[in-house]
């Protein structure tokens, strides 16, 4: 087989796409920053050359598992032996011929080829053209693991999922819901605004975003919350630019709304950055009060100053701390305390789907070991009768009700508080029989969170 190495032209999206896949896969890189950093170094990129190059680098870590059961059918090496920057061009040729209907199949084969001779020279180019061109000649006649042998597998080859958070998930909700979430996952999350409560009703933000040309959506459940379609640069608006605004996921805010917060209160955002949930507390205590916006990354906290300025809130103070090293003079000083403290993340594989395959089942064993350590700590600076709110953007038990059940009994002077006393709102719809409030991708068209509130005895 002859393969052309010279004038050989590449698409800008597709070199964008393999080096952001080389910083995730190499670099430990999380895609959407690599992403947004890739098309700052490329100003000219068109629009049309972002969304294919998103989509190339999303679509790729998505469908991993699947993409690598077809190549290894149609690879004479095993995959493990493949060079990796080979790899990743592989595995985003089958993702264009197996997803892309509008990538004609000659252009995926092409230019996946051109890519591996430009970064690894002719032997290379032949190698992946050939196996691309295996596969694009048998795409419509795979066959895939047999469901009624190995169900799991199958449902890891189809769905391209690890096995034991297949297996997790099982054991928590039966195969079809199963099923639904990780179709659910497989698919771009929804964007969803907060409205900044502080400027004017939600009522006007809806009008300035219709004037921009924007399909909105206000939520049946959570308050304030308003899913938008068809933006671009969400920066460029002009109700972005005037602070009517935040992104912030209806999940998260859902989150929020257990947090009860009340104007001339005092409270602590314990793992702040980049201060999404500090924004909305403050909006619920009309910018009344006070405000303490802790976290360890110095960077991130710089967010958190940006967010609070261009939505005019003035209450919020910010401390650069690990929440576990607060000195002694905060302890019984808080109203309320939000610990959204750090996990999984598997409610956000949408956004993240690299996390895939990174997390590991013993990481739930350790990341639940710094929860528990974190929720000592910040119980100390709830005051007598004043209220504990923890949150995890992640979808399993270990790191939920389990976690939050072993903590209770461990401390005597709280107890779960649940949301719904004496009282009726939307949002409630979201919690579960137990208190316990739950989002989930496949429900709700939000992120998974789960979120316990409790009170400390007076």
């Amino acid at each position: 087989m002859s393969v052309k190495t010279r004038h050989r032209r590449i698409s800008p999206a597709r070199k964008v796409a393999t080096d952001v896949l080389r910083r995730v896969e190499a670099e430990g890189a999380f895609a959407s920053l690599a992403l947004d950093h890739a098309f700052d170094r490329h100003p000219a990129l068109s629009s049309v050359d972002r969304s294919l190059a998103s989509q190339l680098v999303y679509g790729t870590l998505r469908w991993r598992r699947r993409l690598d059961y077809v190549l290894a059918a149609h690879s004479r090496r095993p995959l493990e032996r493949i060079e990796p920057q080979l790899l990743r061009i592989l595995r985003m040729v089958a993702y264009q011929l197996l997803f892309l209907d509008r990538v004609p199949e000659f252009a995926a084969v092409d230019e996946g080829t051109g890519l591996a001779a430009i970064l690894r020279g002719k032997r290379a180019a032949g190698f992946v053209n050939a196996v691309a061109r295996g596969l694009a000649r048998a795409k419509d006649r795979l066959e895939w693991p047999d469901p009624d042998k190995d169900f799991v597998r199958y449902l890891e080859v189809v769905h391209s999922f690890p096995s034991w958070m297949i297996r997790m998930w099982l054991k928590q909700l039966g195969q079809q819901e199963t099923i639904d979430l990780m179709e659910s996952l497989n698919k771009p999350a929804p964007l969803w605004l907060r409205a900044n409560t502080i400027k004017g009703p939600t009522s006007r933000l809806l009008e300035l975003l219709a004037a921009s040309g924007l399909k909105t959506e206000e939520s049946s459940l959570v308050p304030d919350a308003v899913k938008v379609e068809g933006v671009g640069d969400l920066t460029t608006l002009a109700a972005h630019e005037a602070g009517w605004l935040h992104v912030q996921d209806a999940g998260a805010q859902a989150v929020c709304q257990l947090v009860s917060a009340r104007p001339g209160q005092r409270i602590l955002d314990a793992c702040a950055a980049p201060g999404g949930k500090s924004a909305t507390v403050v909006q619920q205590m009309k910018n009344q009060g006070e405000l303490l916006a802790v976290d360890r990354n110095p960077a991130r906290m710089g967010l958190v100053r940006s967010l609070a300025e261009r939505l005019g809130l003035s209450i919020i103070s910010r401390q650069v701390a690990d929440v576990r090293e607060l000195n002694s003079s905060a302890v019984g000083m808080f109203d309320r305390v939000l610990l959204d403290a750090p996990c999984s993340a598997l409610g956000v594989l949408r956004r993240h789907p690299e996390g895939k395959w990174r997390i590991t089942p013993q990481d739930l064993r350790r990341l639940s070991g710094i929860q528990a350590e974190l929720l000592d700590a910040v119980s100390q600076l709830v005051k007598p009768g004043g209220v504990l709110i923890y949150s995890v953007c992640t979808m399993n038990d270990a790191e939920g009700p389990e976690l939050i059940r072993s903590w209770l009994d461990d401390n005597r002077e709280y107890s779960l508080d649940d949301p719904r006393k004496n009282k009726k709102a939307p949002w409630h719809k979201l919690v579960d029989n137990e208190g316990f409030l739950r989002t989930w991708p496949h429900v709700h068209q939000m992120d998974g969170f789960f979120a316990a509130r409790m009170r400390r005895k007076d």
